[in-house]
């Protein structure tokens, strides 16, 4: 019956989907740092660093942290630099739990969709997400207003799961992949919202299905980074 809900999914309407995934995001927020560890094996803090460290910011940049989660992002760019970071997610829950994480910092919160962003166009130096583009309701619509809201030149960074490229990877994560949702009902009571994020995972554009959506939205030199041979990958891409 729960497997048959999750994949109907793609049916829903917009406001039925947000409504079904922000519901997700609350039941899990509190266990959202030990459940990411657990299923990456603690590899997402690094992929997060590698994200960070790849980005050419500076103590006047003024950053979007996109689907902003418990905070990761924002934390690891706070400690390097003393500039402007605003956390924006679409549920309450993870910025309560993103505020705890950054309490040290000064740091402005906005809880909103990002199929429209409350920002002026030409705003930001640069966007960044982490794992939570493939829970956006309409991809292409806040792809276009992510580049609306980015001054020329700007760049926009996106780390997500993606196609692995190594076959026998590959298989090692479908095995793995079975096993997270067990995770998610022995730790936090709630199987559903994992079988949710593997569904996700699985449902989300590859390399070069994102390529095509970033270029249609009106981004150029676009540079795709792939981590672990294509499990997670990162797009970078520019406004002209």
């Amino acid at each position: 019956m729960e497997n048959n809900f999750l994949k109907n999914i793609k049916t829903f309407d917009k406001n039925k989907k947000e409504n079904f995934i922000s519901q997700i995001f609350s039941n899990v927020s509190k266990q959202y740092d030990f459940m990411n560890d657990l299923m990456s094996l603690g590899l997402h803090r690094t992929w997060k660093e590698k994200l960070i460290d790849i980005m050419d910011i500076n103590n006047d940049s003024i950053i979007l942290d996109l689907a902003s989660g418990s905070g990761d992002l924002t934390k690891i760019v706070k400690k390097k630099f003393s500039c402007d970071c605003i956390v924006f997610d679409s549920n309450l829950e993870m910025i309560n739990q993103a505020k705890t994480k950054l309490q040290d910092f000064k740091i402005k919160y906005i809880n909103g969709n990002a199929e429209s962003l409350p920002f002026k166009k030409n705003f930001f130096d640069h966007v960044m997400v982490s794992f939570g583009l493939r829970n956006f309701t309409d991809i292409e619509r806040s792809l276009n207003e992510v580049h609306r809201i980015l001054r020329k030149n700007g760049k926009f960074f996106c780390m997500e799961f993606s196609e692995i490229n190594n076959v026998m990877l590959r298989k090692i994560f479908f095995l793995y992949s079975k096993i997270i949702p067990k995770y998610g009902k022995f730790f936090s009571d709630n199987e559903v919202a994992y079988e949710y994020l593997i569904q996700s995972i699985r449902n989300f554009p590859n390399q070069i299905q994102l390529t095509k959506k970033l270029k249609k939205a009106g981004f150029e030199r676009i540079e795709v980074i792939d981590i672990m041979g294509g499990l997670a990958s990162i797009h970078i891409s520019e406004k002209k």
